[in-house]
């Protein structure tokens, strides 16, 4: 094969030969013809760049999420103390002191004439006159007085006193507020949130790190919702076809149809996750001493809550049904209807007149934490109730005086909580004689914690007014 003088580095002929075509001797039948596609650069370039692109996307919102879990941990972490606190503030059971909650006991005297017709036909025999010598010189010590000397005497009015007893014929206490009677364990009555702070701080086997109990259940419960919530609330919206979930409520015409899957979202997710609620709340309640400690951790008390308490029924359909559904009902509704009632009932716009908007949000919030606070703490006094069909090793041993006797509902616990703790009576009060229908009534044991929202909600208040305020002065 001769090649082509004009084209001293041409590798092949460029004319044709006897067989026609140049190429022809290494031509292959079929490529062109269907079998191989041609792609152009151009689109394979765009392609890899489109590649690229949503890989950077990807890292970039794994990123964002890694940063808002840790970010929502430490919120948690902040708040923790005072949430322990407030816990333990509602559930605790401050009764008044003319109060009776009698819970198989009996009132025993130690000056019965059965004990001391025993005692009288002890000491009278000529055998035990070393017993008498002896027990006559420890009652009439000289210089001994009734409430400091080694024993006392029979006929000394502290000896007759009447001290309730259970059926076993130990003695029980008869007042939370009696601290010869009180567990080493369990708290005084707490009067405040930072003032359940301080004791906890102060109590032996609890300490700084009870202020975080429950912390990491929180802070799973908060995040799973903010997942599932907006993911079922979309699903419903393409269901019934309606506007995205995305869009505020003030800027749709109907708001009752994307109102209503808000708030059923908010029912579903809040009711599964009704566990991880029940769990952090006994994890703060109970007593972190290794030998009154029952749960754990929250795995533990899951697990513990499944085999004593009638399985995933008797976790889900309970006591604690009632208050959930309620409180994760009405919860939602109020918060997002909130901006509705500013904006269309008292017309009141937050880029025209942010200090009023930011002063009905305030006035708007506190009648949620009217209506909220008293089914929170039902909630959690319900949730602090073991009813256990299979009872386990380990009784549930709280840091704070709880109710003797169990509520048997909402309904109960409102008219109980009403009727017996009417306020926690300070020393040298004296008891009212008065016997009145409504004499002790009261709903501060509903609204325990009040003070602490109400001071939130006043910050907010005044940050949002500052900010509202200096928007003005850059927009002047």
């Amino acid at each position: 094969m001769s090649a082509d003088k004009s084209h001293p580095y041409a590798t092949f002929p460029t004319s044709a030969g006897r067989g026609g075509n140049g190429l022809r001797p290494y031509y292959t039948p079929g490529m062109g013809n269907g079998n191989y596609t041609t792609v152009p650069m151009d689109a394979l370039s765009t392609v890899s760049y489109n590649d690229y692109d949503d890989l950077i996307d990807s890292k970039a919102a794994a990123r964002e999420l890694v940063n808002f879990t840790v970010l929502k941990y430490l919120t948690t972490a902040m708040s923790s103390p005072f949430e322990v606190s407030k816990t333990l503030l509602q559930v605790q059971y401050t009764p008044r002191e003319d109060v009776d909650i009698q819970l198989n006991t009996r009132v025993r005297s130690t000056d019965s004439d059965k004990e001391e017709h025993e005692y009288s036909d002890y000491s009278e025999g000529e055998e035990n006159d070393f017993y008498e010598e002896s027990d006559r010189r420890r009652r009439y010590s000289v210089g001994s007085d009734a409430g400091n000397a080694g024993s006392i005497d029979v006929d000394d009015p502290m000896f007759r006193k009447k001290v309730p007893v259970d059926s076993s014929g130990y003695v029980v206490r008869s007042s939370v507020y009696d601290d010869s009677t009180r567990p080493p364990h369990e708290l005084k009555p707490i009067l405040g949130v930072w003032q359940g702070i301080g004791q906890l701080m102060k109590q032996p086997h609890e300490g700084w790190s009870s202020l975080f109990k429950g912390q990491y259940t929180n802070w799973l419960y908060e995040i799973t919702h903010l997942f599932l919530q907006p993911t079922l609330e979309g699903t419903l919206n393409d269901m019934l076809d309606l506007y995205d979930d995305t869009i505020p409520l003030i800027h749709l015409d109907r708001v009752g149809p994307n109102l209503a899957t808000l708030v059923t979202s908010n029912l579903i997710v809040g009711f599964i996750l009704s566990p991880l609620e029940i769990i952090r709340t006994r994890l703060i309640v109970q007593s972190a001493a290794p030998l009154q400690r029952k749960y754990k951790g929250p795995l533990h008390a899951f697990r513990t809550i499944i085999q004593e308490e009638g399985g995933v029924k008797g976790l889900y359909f309970s006591h604690n049904t009632l208050p959930t559904i309620l409180f994760h009902t009405i919860s939602p509704l109020i918060q997002n209807i909130t901006p509705l009632i500013i904006d269309r009932v008292f017309r009141i716009s937050a880029s025209e007149s942010p200090f009023f908007y930011s002063l009905a949000e305030l006035g708007l919030n506190i009648l949620e934490i009217l209506i909220t606070l008293p089914l929170d703490t039902i909630r959690k006094r319900l949730q602090c109730q073991i009813r256990s069909r299979t009872p386990g090793t380990k009784r549930y041993v709280p840091i704070v005086p709880l109710r003797p006797l169990p509520y048997t509902g909402v309904g109960n616990a409102v008219y109980s909580i009403v009727r017996e703790e009417g306020g926690i009576q300070k020393k040298g009060k004296k008891k009212r004689s008065d016997k009145s229908l409504l004499n002790g009534w009261s709903l501060g044991g509903l609204y325990r914690g009040f003070s602490m929202q109400i001071t939130s909600s006043i910050v907010l208040f005044f940050l949002h007014a500052i900010n509202g305020i200096e928007d003005d002065y850059e927009d002047f």
